[in-house]
């Protein structure tokens, strides 16, 4: 993005910097991605470009795994999901 200032071109790689985003924050994790959701819709704080870029992130995101899901849950909980909730 500085580069893109410095020499000008800040408008004209606005696209290309946004589905850059868009891959970055699909690479960190769903965590990241629901954060490129919200503001996939926030129109007062992003330029069009990003809020296009972002939109990728509503419909177009790699699935999570349910093992890996359930893992990082019963770490967190310090138990097994049966012991927690009744229905998962």
């Amino acid at each position: 993005l500085a580069l893109d200032f410095v020499t000008g071109k800040l408008e004209s790689n606005s696209q290309v910097r946004a589905d850059e985003l868009s891959v970055l924050l699909t690479k960190l994790g769903p965590s990241f991605i629901k954060i490129g959701q919200s503001l996939s819709i926030r129109r007062d704080l992003l330029s069009p470009a990003y809020v296009r870029g972002l939109k990728s992130l509503q419909d177009q995101v790699p699935s999570f795994p349910t093992a890996e899901a359930r893992e990082i849950i019963e770490s967190e909980l310090g138990s097994s999901i049966e012991e927690v909730f009744e229905d998962f």
